[in-house]
């Protein structure tokens, strides 16, 4: 058997310096870019985050730690420095200019040309995604820029502000069908999220009418994130590769395994019904995961956490084996676990045979670039 060669789907390299003013609070990234006070708060927000799993709390501690880090290259080789030689990493860019959080240091577009360079250094190492976001002009012209770079596909972040089935996002969808793209998006509730004026107009879902719920931007980007907001991007685009990153999140996978469906919703599933009420985002992933066939999942970040690795095992035995794919998330998941260990845990858990399923096969056909066919007149 050949040597393994791991692909983690699912990680950043981004800078302090790539993030919005107010991104955080207490004009905290500019005093990140300080060494003097980046040391000082560190320890500090470190002493106290063994006390809390506040999420917001935690997104800070994570960019102190980035921001000892000047150049986007550092924290790749900090992250190559926890694998074998030959693994490849994606490389998923963030358009943070339109979360109404005030202007980066050095905007997406610098951002960009960046991680080109990183490709043309590291050609074999690296696979970078563009984040594609709806309000930037010019989206697929800059799209189209980007692959020829030597790009291999495109982030979504809808919780930044915006449904990913937005009509302006559609050229780009059809540039990546029709070239075999593969489009990895955001799908858990928690993560960055908007910071602008919640209006009436956006209290209506756009394709239901539901009245949405949430009682502060945290809470309300949950609605930008549900997976169900795929079945209209799928329904126009049916061979468009798209992974639900982080498989709905850790809280959505804690409802699946605490919580049952009700006494009417068992009667229905008895009957052979459609399903009216899922347990949590992790079932309706799964039930979409099955229907569609070019809708994928990483378990990037979700599974450091322990006591999902069972359930990610489950998973790999069966109709889903060819839809899960490795990523960790780094640097994310480094507040709780180095990269080594998060990948160690994983492997140990899953095996040689699931793993090597799970981070070598599976991402080489999600990222194999085949252009699509052209439909039978």
């Amino acid at each position: 058997m050949k040597p393994l060669v791991i692909h983690n789907i699912h990680t950043h390299v981004f800078t302090i310096h790539h993030v919005p003013l107010r991104f955080l609070p207490f004009n905290l990234v500019t005093s990140f870019k300080s060494q003097f006070w980046n040391r000082i708060i560190r320890t500090l927000l470190h002493w106290i985050s063994v006390f809390t799993k506040n999420e917001q709390f935690r997104h800070i501690v994570v960019m102190a730690d980035a921001a000892e880090h000047e150049k986007q290259e550092e924290i790749l080789l900090d992250m190559m420095g926890f694998y074998p030689s030959q693994t490849r990493f994606g490389l998923l860019s963030m358009d943070m200019d339109y979360m109404e959080a005030g202007p980066p240091e050095q905007d997406f577009l610098k951002q960009l040309e960046q991680l080109a360079a990183l490709k043309q250094k590291y050609p074999e190492q690296i696979v970078p995604f563009m984040a594609i976001d709806p309000r930037r002009p010019g989206l697929l012209d800059l799209a189209k820029k980007q692959i020829e770079l030597g790009f291999g596909g495109f982030k979504l972040y809808p919780p930044l502000g915006y449904y990913p089935f937005d009509e302006r996002l559609d050229e780009v969808y059809a540039f990546a069908e029709a070239e075999g793209l593969p489009i990895i998006t955001h799908c858990s509730p928690g993560g960055i999220y908007w910071r602008g004026r919640i209006t009436p107009e956006m209290r209506i879902h756009p394709k239901t009418g539901e009245l949405l719920k949430g009682r502060n931007n945290a809470e309300f980007a949950r609605n930008f994130s549900n997976p169900a907001n795929y079945e209209y991007v799928i329904e126009k685009f049916p061979r468009l590769k798209i992974c639900l990153a982080h498989f709905g999140g850790g809280e959505e996978w804690d409802k699946y395994l605490e919580n049952h469906w009700p006494p009417a919703e068992v009667k229905r599933r008895l009957d052979g019904k459609e399903t009216r009420m899922p347990i949590s985002w992790f079932t309706t992933i799964i039930e979409m995961m099955e229907t569609h066939q070019n809708l994928y999942a990483d378990i990037a970040y979700t599974a450091h956490q322990e006591r999902f690795l069972p359930l990610i095992k489950v998973l790999l035995n069966t109709t889903l084996r060819e839809k899960i794919l490795y990523g960790s998330d780094c640097y994310m998941v480094q507040l709780d676990k180095s990269e080594r260990t998060f990948s160690i845990n994983v492997r140990g858990y899953m095996g040689e045979k699931d793993y090597r399923q799970m981070a070598e096969t599976n991402p080489r056909i999600f990222l194999r670039r085949e252009k699509a066919a052209s439909p039978q007149s």
